[in-house]
């Protein structure tokens, strides 16, 4: 299984966006990869989704065919150690 980094999906993501709108986008995106579950991530990208689809399609299907491996990623909270 290929796990994709989000610091790396949000890189990818700035190839389909406006210098303009790119803080924007992060803080639409924030509550996809912070959400405390999967189905609220789901909840969270379609909001994203409505809000910036129709101007970015392609950063949706970017994100959309990377859910799997995104998902996958375990969520490393604040304050939690690496050792």
């Amino acid at each position: 299984m290929v796990q994709q980094c989000v610091v790396h999906l949000i890189r990818n993501s700035f190839r389909y966006a406006g210098r303009q709108h790119r803080d924007g986008i992060v803080r639409a995106l924030k509550p996809v990869y912070t959400a405390p579950s999967e189905a609220a991530a789901k909840d969270r990208f379609e909001e994203f989704a409505a809000e910036w689809g129709k101007r970015y399609p392609a950063i949706v299907k970017l994100w959309e065919s990377a859910w799997a491996s995104v998902c996958a990623v375990p969520r490393v909270r604040r304050g939690d150690s690496l050792r």
